[in-house]
């Protein structure tokens, strides 16, 4: 029966089966691979290898029935939990470790050098565990006064003197030691101050107890003793898993992978499954005769069926491995996309193993099976005389079910699409996404039927002068609408898609930058990457500069809410952007307040959105780093949009950030030259910017590039599915051109042909692609930006025309010459 199946499908026919399953193999496997390594992957330890178990703070909440919901700011435990784990037996040494952004800076504001990029600042007592064979030159650092550099500074010598900016606070510090370690190493006593544990809600606490065993005590029994005591309090931590409790951003990457391909997966999923389908049923349709015959010399509609599940299943079976290699290379290659958008961190690797590729050839081989069984469910159950003589030609009325299911799914594409209008939030995005899902899905089923009716129309309406080449071009693909109707709703599809993700990200992008810059009162902005954060005394002396009017620092931050603004799962923490302000950003800051003041935010106060809250509400929150409060809202806004849905007061942020410090300073100036230059010579590492929106609001995330790019690939994937389906098609016609020869046709006339079905397949795809895209993106520009347009790149559409246009000409014409050689 194998040898059977195989010659009735042929070369051309495995082919088609082989490159839609290869290519839907590799897709499956790389969100496989980011799927996997959201769940498994850790960073390994680089400050505390000597260290066998670490202890710290959980940075995730767990949920139910769901993924637990990850912190973004640093989580931090009680300093005495070091003295409590030091007596545990088995533990042979503890240290409570600290972490604090630091900068080495010129000397004096004239020496000439470069600041060196935020580093980590910690108490001399974590580099006891920096690891066995670590070099130490020097004398450790014992007053306030004293440091510590590592080996890889360039020009560090001991005795030197440096100029540091460590936790927001410039100092002099003589070096008394080289370590070989990352970071910066000061006083146990001096970290404490600097890292803001000698006061405020971080009081006494450390970011985590490194602990060593005693000879003999392995790292897994010592943890499993640590669980018995401590319970489920904190995280504890062995082998590659240290290197989670040193980052506290690494439970937040983690979801991040998770979400990313999972926010992609019903594209991925229904292109897959739509071109395997629609290549296993090309293949099959090309065999209608052949099946017809056997059912007339007495195979059953069972044999029948068997033998066009044994095609896809020696397609889907050699194009696995290779499909799989290539989704390992892709996922490889989306890692590093991650990363350069500064989505992923750097040290957070993927992690590698064969469940990605054993999963996705489990679902592929369901998807081929069912697609067999779907393609070949016609030419098993008709009567052995209808089935001959249907295969003579194609079914000339398509299905009225599916013609009126696909215009049922377009319609409800269209009512989707007005969900900008009625929600302006990014979750109304929602809408126009699934909107042009529905709407190709519609396309795809009832594809045949307006083929038909548009081509029939067409053939109806033409001039009478036509050349005949274009006449028959515009028959063909009228009367063979169940041919082409395949190939324009794919590419339909890539046009849909290309427009609508990409537009709908840009559009929103644009929205929400245009909300952030209206709502920024200030000429200029200050900044300071290299130093961690905006350095203390730093606002103080802006504001005592002559010149200016009003000056206001801000950060942002991550809070987790349930049911914050309209559409939110009540039952699930999510996380929100927030920011961070103080009563002086009124006036500075303009979120479009509609109930309230910014000059009431105080103590345990947030500012929300209109659509969120009322004022006097008290709303549940969990701050960045776990910690659970209750504010009151005493101002409402509407520029969400741009801003983000809350804004808390400093003083409930305070002690609750990684870092403890703001991140910019909007500067108002009074008419004439701006004193800030020479001000802030005075303060190296800092960087002022006359753009007066605020850097950290209504910018594009790099998600949208990470987006786009998958899109690519996907698409990409259609695009070689498309030009395979057309090419086997064209292949297949070889009785039609000839009788066209017999009849009198020139070649030159039989190219032209081909050349009017290029164009009109093409046209048909890029008319319907953008019809069908219109209507959400209509919707959401209305909804954003109040006008019909979207915002984004105005070449991309004629681009993607192009390109559509290009595939179908280079896949009908360059089989097509041959066959007209020979004919």
């Amino acid at each position: 029966m194998i040898r059977t199946a195989l010659s009735l499908a042929g070369l051309s026919g495995l082919v088609v089966a082989f490159l839609a399953v290869f290519g839907g193999m590799a897709l499956l496997t790389g969100s496989g691979v980011i799927i996997e390594s959201g769940l498994r992957s850790s960073v390994s330890t680089q400050r505390l290898p000597g260290a066998d178990v670490i202890v710290s703070a959980r940075q995730s909440i767990p949920q139910k029935e769901d993924l637990p919901a990850a912190l973004p700011e640093r989580a931090v435990v009680p300093g005495s939990l070091v003295a409590q784990l030091a007596a545990v037996p088995g533990v042979a040494a503890a240290v409570g470790d600290l972490s604090f952004p630091a900068a080495v800076l010129p000397v004096t504001a004239s020496t000439s050098g470069p600041v060196t990029a935020s580093m980590s600042g910690h108490g001399w007592s974590s580099a006891a565990l920096a690891g066995a064979g670590r070099k130490v030159t020097g004398t450790p650092p014992n007053t306030g006064d004293e440091i510590a550099l590592p080996y890889s500074m360039e020009r560090a010598r001991i005795g030197q003197t440096v100029r540091v900016i460590a936790g927001g606070t410039a100092g002099d510090y003589r070096v008394t030691a080289l370590v070989d370690a990352p970071g910066l190493y000061f006083s146990d006593e001096a970290a404490a101050k600097l890292a803001a544990r000698d006061a405020g809600p971080r009081a006494k606490t450390v970011d985590l107890v490194a602990l060593r065993a005693e000879d003999g005590v392995t790292a897994a029994a010592l943890a499993d003793e640590l669980a018995e005591r401590l319970g489920d309090r904190y995280e504890i931590s062995t082998g590659r898993a240290r290197g989670d409790a040193e980052a506290p951003g690494t439970a937040a990457a983690r979801g991040m992978l998770i979400a990313l391909p999972a926010s992609i997966s019903g594209i991925s999923l229904m292109v897959v499954g739509f071109v395997v389908a629609g290549g296993l049923a090309l293949s099959i349709n090309r065999q209608r005769r052949d099946l017809a015959l056997l059912r007339a010399a007495g195979a059953t509609p069972r044999q029948v069926r068997k033998l066009v599940a044994v095609q896809g299943t020696a397609a889907a079976l050699a194009a696995m491995a290779p499909g799989a290699a290539l989704g390992y290379y892709l996922a490889a290659r989306f890692g590093e996309l991650l990363v350069s958008v500064g989505t992923l961190p750097g040290d957070l690797p993927l992690s590698y193993s064969p469940l990605p590729a054993v999963a996705a050839a489990l679902l592929l081989s369901g998807v081929v099976r069912m697609s067999t069984w779907g393609a070949s469910l016609r030419a098993s159950r008709m009567p052995a005389v209808a089935a001959v003589a249907e295969s003579a030609g194609e079914p000339r009325t398509p299905s009225r079910i599916r013609t009126n299911g696909g215009l049922l799914l377009i319609l409800a594409s269209v009512v989707l699409s007005t969900a900008p209008l009625l929600i302006r939030t990014e979750m109304a995005a929602v809408g126009p996404a699934t909107a042009a899902l529905l709407a190709v899905i519609g396309l795809a089923m009832a594809g045949p039927w307006l083929v038909q009716r548009a081509t029939g129309l067409l053939a109806r309406r033409l001039p009478p002068g036509l050349s005949a080449p274009a006449w028959l071009a515009v028959s063909n693909t009228h009367g063979y609408a169940l041919r082409t109707a395949g190939a324009i709703a794919a590419l339909g599809m890539v046009v849909t898609l290309s427009l609508s993700v990409v537009l709908t990200q840009t559009t929103i992008a644009k929205a929400s930058g245009d909300e952030a810059a209206q709502g920024i009162r200030a000429d200029a902005t200050i900044t300071a990457p290299l130093l961690g954060g905006i350095p203390h005394g730093l606002l103080s002396d802006i504001r005592a500069t002559r010149g200016v009017t009003a000056a206001t620092a801000f950060t942002t931050t991550t809070v987790l809410t349930r049911s914050l603004a309209l559409g939110d799962d009540s039952r699930r923490l999510e996380p929100r952007p927030a920011m961070v302000l103080g009563p002086d950003a009124e006036g500075l800051v303009d979120l479009g307040i509609v109930g309230g003041s910014l000059a009431a935010l105080k103590g345990d106060t947030i500012a929300v959105d209109e659509r969120a809250g009322k004022l006097g509400d008290h709303v549940d929150l969990t701050l960045g780093d776990g910690t659970a409060v209750t504010a009151r809202v005493v101002a409402t806004y509407t520029r969400a949009l741009g801003f983000g849905p809350v804004a808390v007061s400093r003083d409930l942020a305070s002690g609750h950030t990684t870092t403890g410090l703001d991140s910019t300073i909007l500067v108002r100036l009074a008419p004439g030259p701006s004193p800030l230059p020479a001000l802030l010579k005075q303060w190296p590492g800092t960087v002022l910017s006359g753009d007066p929106a605020a850097p950290e609001m209504g910018r594009p995330s790099g998600e949208i590039l990470v987006n786009i790019a998958v899109l690519a690939v996907l698409l990409g994937y259609v695009l070689v599915a498309v030009v395979n389906r057309l090419v086997a098609t064209t292949t297949a016609r070889s009785a039609e051109l000839t009788a066209l020869r017999d009849l009198g046709a020139t070649p030159r006339q039989l190219r032209t042909m081909i050349r009017w079905e290029a164009l009109v397949i093409a046209a048909a795809a890029a008319g319907s692609g953008l019809l069908l895209s219109t209507a959400p993106l209509t919707m959401l520009s209305i909804g954003f930006l109040s006008r019909p347009w979207p915002a984004g790149p105005v070449w991309l559409a004629p681009a993607v025309v192009l390109t559509i246009t290009v595939v179908v000409w280079l896949a009908l014409a360059i089989p097509s010459r041959q066959m007209i050689r020979r004919a």
